[in-house]
């Protein structure tokens, strides 16, 4: 007894898992990584540009190639500097503006309504999802012609075109995400008994989130990629229009300070796309 007894008194004496764990002081608890993410990639962004920018200029100062093939950028910032005093040039930028902004809009109101509509009627999903992805590897800029005898030479003709190629990636993703949603989610808001509307937007958004994301991502890059690229078919104003015009009159100096143009638009775009992605999926990270 008395052996027993002094073991079990030294394995009392000994620090035990509870007791440690009782001491422990708390976790501090955890940072989020998204803003750090985020700051890092800017920040390599902004480094790549500028060595980019540095090794163009010193390859144009030091002869490497033409001036005729890429100018020095030194040279481009100038001219844009001039070009900005010009009424022509906010001109064709507000048209760009307002084309590409409608095109998001309309692209992703009616993607998003095409991958619910897929969703909620699967038959037409697996109708018409074959057609959406051939088409979607079809350039739309074909399809100009015909928009020009429709609609006429316009901004109308551009922003339809440059529409559809947003609304498909948007309603391929959405139908995606919300096909792929864990079926006990649905039965959950069965057993509670919510509203269509509630199950809907608490529910099956938010899991289908990442997906809507992605889907938003590229259609926003198509907006702009078929905007610029309309444009410089057959297009009488814009930025597309004024690169092309640019290109056949041999300047070369102007058409590049244009392109930064469309660079610096895209930049911008994409600065607003991951502000916007933070907010949709602030829920799933925390």
């Amino acid at each position: 007894m008395s052996v027993s007894t002094a073991q079990v008194a030294a394995e009392d004496d000994l620090p035990g898992e509870s007791a440690s764990a009782h001491h422990a002081p708390p976790e501090p608890p955890r940072r989020s990584r998204g803003w750090g993410t985020a700051g890092f990639s800017v920040g390599a962004t902004l480094a790549l540009i500028v060595a980019l920018t540095a090794f163009a200029e010193i390859g144009s100062r030091a002869g490497w190639w033409n001036d005729h093939v890429l100018p020095a950028p030194s040279v481009i910032f100038t001219e844009l500097g001039v070009l900005m005093t010009e009424r022509q040039f906010w001109i064709d930028a507000q048209r760009t503006g307002i084309e590409v902004a409608a095109s998001i809009v309309f692209g992703c109101l009616l993607g998003f309504a095409a991958g619910l509509l897929f969703w909620k009627v699967p038959l037409l999903g697996r109708v018409f999802e074959p057609y959406l992805v051939s088409f979607y590897a079809v350039p739309l800029v074909l399809f100009y012609p015909v928009m020009i005898v429709l609609v006429g030479i316009n901004a109308m003709s551009v922003i339809i075109l440059a529409t559809i190629m947003a609304a498909i990636p948007m309603a391929l993703n959405t139908a995606v995400g919300l096909n792929q949603m864990p079926p006990v989610y649905l039965k959950l808001a069965r057993s509670l008994r919510t509203s269509p509307r509630q199950t809907l937007f608490a529910i099956a958004i938010p899991a289908a989130g990442p997906f809507i994301v992605a889907g938003l991502r590229l259609a926003v890059v198509y907006a702009l990629i078929g905007t610029i690229a309309m444009e410089f078919t057959t297009a009488q104003a814009g930025l597309g229009y004024r690169i092309r015009y640019l290109y056949e009159i041999f300047d070369n100096i102007g058409m590049f300070a244009y392109i930064v143009v469309v660079l610096v638009l895209s930049c911008l775009l994409t600065v607003a796309l991951a502000a916007v992605e933070r907010v949709l999926l602030r829920g799933r990270n925390s």
